[in-house]
């Protein structure tokens, strides 16, 4: 055996593919000289070949790097104003509560389990999608609830089913919601006991200079109904000091156990952990989201102060270390 056959050998040891497979195909240079990846992404994108995660951030990048934010305000405003939704009895909200120093925000994550949130009554509080499952739910009595996830609001016998119980459960609590709520509440004859407003959702932003909280525009920050919603809504009711509870941000912490303060949902159990969560299958898609959501919390923290507001994280342990803490026991 010459020199060059043994380190053949040795560089192929245990290797039994074929020397004509490992070597690089013509073709496939071709393809990629010919097709750059960014090109190949968006064909795929296009396709439908690609997750939905994925999909998104490029739709967002796309449109974001080619169109000047003004531009698209006026396109996303043009496009709300053709589906005929009317959001601009939200400008009731402004600074509404613009006397009182402070607010409490409220997320379902797990640290908020035993905590005794009870000393909030009399706080102005909000909060998101299953929070009436708390043992002190009542004893709180949200001020606000936000909805913010269209899959809540397609007709589906669990969505309205989950949207009554929730209904009879805070029947004096102001409500913001998606847009495809109106279908829902329409042909259910749902929340007509409830102050009901809508938002727009616009394009994300990345530079905390261009993130704005005037609901009755679309808006451009946040992933989820905490960093969408809940957060710029306190902004715009004029709070200047927002307090956080129940942001942990460990959705990958614990992949496949619960996200929330509580274990299982009756209606929504494809949502008890993120490996359940059918509409992003793949582990990468969850990192991207989870980066979306920390990218959000930065901006606001960021950008928050430009308009008269400072968010503190006043939650137990989590992962956002964006916002100053406080110890929730010292506020009281």
């Amino acid at each position: 055996m010459t020199a060059q056959s043994t380190g053949d050998a040795l560089v192929h040891a245990g290797d039994r593919t074929p020397a004509a497979a490992r070597a690089p195909k013509p073709a496939g240079f071709l393809k990629r000289w010919l097709l750059p990846p960014h090109l190949q992404l968006a064909l795929r994108v296009l396709r439908g070949q690609e997750p939905r995660a994925h999909r998104t951030r490029f739709y967002r990048e796309v449109v974001g790097s080619l169109l000047p934010i003004e531009i698209q305000m006026a396109l996303l405003g043009l496009w709300y104003r053709i589906d005929g939704l009317d959001v601009s009895n939200n400008r009731t909200l402004r600074r509404k509560h613009a006397d009182r120093q402070r607010c409490f925000v409220i997320g379902n994550g797990p640290s908020i389990g035993d905590m005794d949130l009870s000393v909030l009554a009399g706080e102005v509080t909000i909060g998101a999608n299953s929070f009436y499952k708390h043992k002190d739910a009542v004893a709180v009595g949200l001020d606000y609830l936000c909805i913010g996830d269209a899959t809540f609001w397609e007709d589906t016998p669990k969505a309205v089913e989950w949207h009554r119980i929730i209904e009879s459960k805070m029947p004096d609590t102001t409500m913001m919601f998606h847009a495809d709520a109106r279908a829902l509440i329409r042909r259910h004859g749902l929340y007509s006991g409830n102050q009901v407003h809508l938002y727009r959702h616009g394009i994300t932003v990345s530079s905390p200079e261009l993130v704005h909280y005037d609901f009755t525009k679309p808006l451009n920050v946040g992933h989820c109904a905490g960093s969408r919603l809940a957060i710029p809504l306190a902004v715009y009711l004029g709070f200047r000091e927002i307090y956080l509870l129940g942001f942990d941000a460990s959705w990958l912490d614990a992949y496949e156990g619960s996200y929330h303060f509580y274990e299982t949902h009756q209606q929504w159990p494809e949502f008890d952990s993120q490996a359940a969560d059918g509409r992003h299958p793949r582990y990468a898609d969850q990192l991207i989201n989870a980066l979306r959501d920390f990218d959000s919390h930065q901006l606001l923290a960021e950008s928050a102060p430009l308009h008269g507001a400072r968010i503190l994280n006043a939650g137990r342990g989590g992962r956002l270390d964006m916002y100053p803490r406080v110890a929730f026991e010292s506020l009281f």
